[in-house]
Parts: C-alpha cells; sequence; structure tokens
C-alpha cells in the first residue's frame, strides 16, 4: 500500500499514543475526526495496521525475559508452520517471528524464575524438540523501546522503559484483567473494558492512571504489518566487551539519533546486546549498523544480523 503523508502522520501519533481519540489524532495529523475514523478504518482493512498494542513493562512486574532462536532441521513448511502456532498458542510467549538466515524462529518466554523458564522451556522442547537443531538462549535484563520516528524523517526521542525500576506493589485481579482487556487493543474505551472486566468507570480510569504511574503501563503503541508498507524487521546481535554503564549510555544515545532503530537489548547470555531495526531496506540497515561500529569498535567482538521475515505475535501481556 502506498502511503501518503497524512497516512504516515497517522501512523507516527497512533505509534506514540495509540490511545488516543479520533479528535485528537485529527489535531495532530490535520484532519477531521470522520476522516480520521475513515483513515484508520482503511489502514486496517489494508493490514498496514495490524493491532493497537499497551506496551506492558512485565520486567517490572518481576518476571524474566528470555530471548530464544531457534534453528530447526527435518521441517517442511507445514511443520515450520505447526511449530510456530504451537509457539503462539504458549501463554508465557510474548513474541514469535520467523527468520532467514542462520536462525529459523526468534522468540521471546516471560518466566518467573531460572526454574519455572526451565519448565517451560523443556515442554516446549517435548513437543518440537525433534525439530531442534540448534538454540540460542539470552536473558534480556532491559530493552528501552523508541519510537518509530522513520514514518516522518524525525529521531524516536520517546523512550518506554522495558526493564529498570521495579513495581511499587503487587498487581490485583482488577489490574490483570485490565491489562489483559487492551494488551491487544489499546484503543478500547473505558466503557468497553468497564462492560469486559465488569467494573464501573471510575475504578478503571483509576486503575489505569496507576498502572501508567507506576511504570507498569510504558506507553501505548500499534503492530505494523511491514509486508503491506515495504519495510523489514531486523535483529543485530553483538558480542561485546569492556563495557561499562558509560559505554551503555553512548549506545542508547547512538540509538536515540538514529529513526530505525525502535529496541534497544541488553543481555546475558549467548549475545550481550542487540539492536530492533525497521528500515526500507538492507542498504539502509548496513549503513546504520557499519556506523555503530565503527563507533564503538572497541567493544564489539562479533556481530550477527537476522531478518525477521514475519512477525506472528506481538503481545506485551500474553498471559
Amino acid at each position: 500500500m502506498k502511503l501518503d503523508l497524512k497516512d504516515r502522520k497517522l501512523l507516527y501519533w497512533l505509534d506514540q499514543n495509540s490511545r488516543a481519540t479520533n479528535k485528537e489524532l485529527g489535531r495532530k495529523v490535520g484532519l477531521s475526526e470522520q476522516a480520521i475514523g475513515y483513515k484508520l478504518k482503511r489502514l486496517e482493512e489494508e493490514g498496514v495496521i495490524k493491532k493497537y498494542v499497551t506496551f506492558v513493562n512485565t520486567l517490572a512486574l518481576g518476571y524474566m525475559h528470555y530471548k530464544v532462536l531457534l534453528r530447526l532441521h527435518n521441517a517442511d513448511v507445514k511443520k515450520e508452520k505447526e511449530i510456530i502456532s504451537f509457539l503462539v498458542s504458549n501463554k508465557n510467549i510474548r513474541w514469535v517471528v520467523s527468520c532467514s538466515g542462520k536462525w529459523d524462529v526468534n522468540f521471546s518466554i516471560l518466566a518467573r524464575s531460572p526454574e519455572n523458564f526451565i519448565t517451560i522451556y523443556r515442554e516446549i522442547e517435548r513437543k518440537i524438540g525433534d525439530y531442534i537443531s540448534e538454540k540460542s538462549v539470552s536473558i534480556l535484563i532491559k530493552s528501552p523501546g523508541l519510537t518509530k520516528g522513520y514514518l516522518l524523517e524525525q529521531h524516536g526521542t520517546k523512550v518506554r522503559l522495558y526493564g529498570e525500576n521495579k513495581a511499587e506493589k503487587e498487581l490485583d485481579i482488577i489490574d490483570n484483567k485490565i491489562l489483559k482487556s487492551i494488551s491487544q487493543n489499546s484503543r478500547k474505551n473505558i466503557v468497553e473494558i468497564v462492560r469486559e472486566i465488569d467494573s464501573t468507570v471510575d475504578i478503571v480510569r483509576y486503575r489505569l492512571r496507576k498502572l501508567e504511574q507506576m511504570g507498569v503501563i510504558s506507553g501505548y503503541t500499534l503492530q505494523l504489518g511491514f509486508d503491506n508498507i515495504d519495510i523489514q524487521r531486523y535483529s543485530v546481535f553483538f558480542g561485546l566487551h569492556k563495557m561499562s554503564d558509560d559505554v551503555e549510555k553512548k549506545m542508547f544515545e547512538f540509538a536515540q539519533k538514529q529513526n530505525n532503530i525502535v529496541f534497544m537489548l541488553t543481555m546475558i547470555g549467548t549475545y550481550d546486546f542487540s539492536l530492533e531495526f525497521e528500515v526500507s531496506s538492507y542498504r539502509a540497515l548496513e549503513s546504520i549498523v557499519k556506523k555503530f561500529r565503527e563507533e564503538f569498535a572497541g567493544n564489539i567482538d562479533d556481530f550477527e544480523i537476522i531478518l525477521n521475515t514475519e512477525e506472528y505475535k506481538y503481545d506485551f501481556y500474553p498471559f
């Protein structure tokens, strides 16, 4: 689909805050409330907008985040689709993509502890272990998200925290119901949420505001159909050495100056660090990676580029 400037502005501001009303979006984009409604419907029907996603900081809730890469063997196209469907259905998995290159599947597991992760992963291996020839596991420490500045050729200056501080209190049943209600549709209005969880307007409005203040909800964004707008999604993994807080800060500042980096991952395990890119071409990716390698040559041991070919699950609160 060919996006015009108004389309891009709308997507940009939805990425900034997908709970914004049509009236609020209209003021940002320069269109009437009715025209915004029409554009949203068209972008949804064309597969440009797949979902409106609530960015839940599950690390702040005490979860551990494990990045898993699998290389498959003896799996034809049908079997690979079955494997991906199995992973998507797992309530502890929040992200699933198919890959091109050394790895075939890239996904994320949320677990309460290392023991909990082992239980979850062993169940996965029990089901599909015959088709796994190699795996890579890294623990994600933090992964701040940046907004999609490339939509308007602007820097991704807004930061959504993922990790860092722990929430000040445990969530109760109402909090959990609210998060689940809006995790895959952040544009639900208060009344829709109230009906769904059988609560009141005042309670839901208060709890939402409190979850935002606690840093449990880091923002509201959207899931794009990248194939429909000629955008490619890459994960670039790095092995690092001689790292320090100061170097990590400079790496994040580098990421903020780009408009195609949407996540910066600090990890322990097979890989130490990763940048997630949304770019128009491999050449655009290569240009940024080259700059990054030049700037931090004294810290990079090696790196690996993975093309994420299709995104099957993007849910910050899959439970």
